[in-house]
């Protein structure tokens, strides 16, 4: 492999599968505060209206675009996975989290206690 990558005019690697940064120092950046903060969160510093659009304040187009918008910084974002489970765990009654608003939380929420009824009741979908 080096010498077809020194063929190429490239410089050859023995390890090319190995990151700069080690696995774990990755993870630990991304863990949650003591105060319940997301580090590296991509929504740090947006304008929170976005997050939690209100149609009978701000009108219906308006809520719709401020929801769109925010979903659309989730979805880059490296924590939102953690967000949505922090949000589901909390059971966050409004606002955008993890790229859910709250009927789209409370979907995930019910179709994760009927997969726990099934599979207390001993079926399950095959």
């Amino acid at each position: 492999m080096t010498q077809l990558h020194s063929l190429l005019g490239r410089p050859g690697t023995r390890t090319p599968h190995r990151t700069a940064r080690p696995a774990a120092t990755v993870l630990a950046e991304i863990r949650p505060a003591a105060d319940g903060d997301l580090r590296g969160a991509a929504c740090k510093g947006a304008d929170t209206d976005l997050f939690y659009p209100d149609p009978e304040e701000m009108g219906p187009e308006a809520a719709e675009w401020a929801e769109r918008r925010a979903k659309m910084i989730c979805a880059g974002c490296p924590v939102k996975l953690m967000c949505l489970a922090n949000a589901l765990k909390r059971r966050e009654p409004t606002g955008i989290f993890g790229g859910t608003n709250e009927r789209e939380r409370y979907s995930l929420r019910r179709r994760a206690e009927r997969a726990r009824y099934r599979e207390a009741a001993g079926g399950g979908r095959s």
